[in-house]
């Protein structure tokens, strides 16, 4: 993932709530645009800065759960 990617949340988790709450924000927060990109959290890991359109916010959140949506 880059810098300007469009982006929406993955619908998977290793449980039924955690899979649940992945929809949930998904379903909230629809698809949003990457800001920046940049190593953080224990252990490190990559995480990105995501802009929310439909919510009208940012939100930090791990690479490994989102997924791009354009070409």
């Amino acid at each position: 993932m880059q810098v300007g990617d469009l982006v929406i949340r993955k619908c998977a988790g290793n449980t039924i709530w955690q899979r649940n709450a992945a929809w949930q924000q998904r379903q909230e927060l629809g698809t949003g645009i990457v800001l920046s990109k940049e190593m953080s959290g224990e252990p490190k890991h990559s995480c990105l800065t995501v802009y929310y359109a439909k919510a009208g916010r940012t939100w930090d959140i791990a690479e490994s759960l989102m997924e791009v949506i354009n070409d």
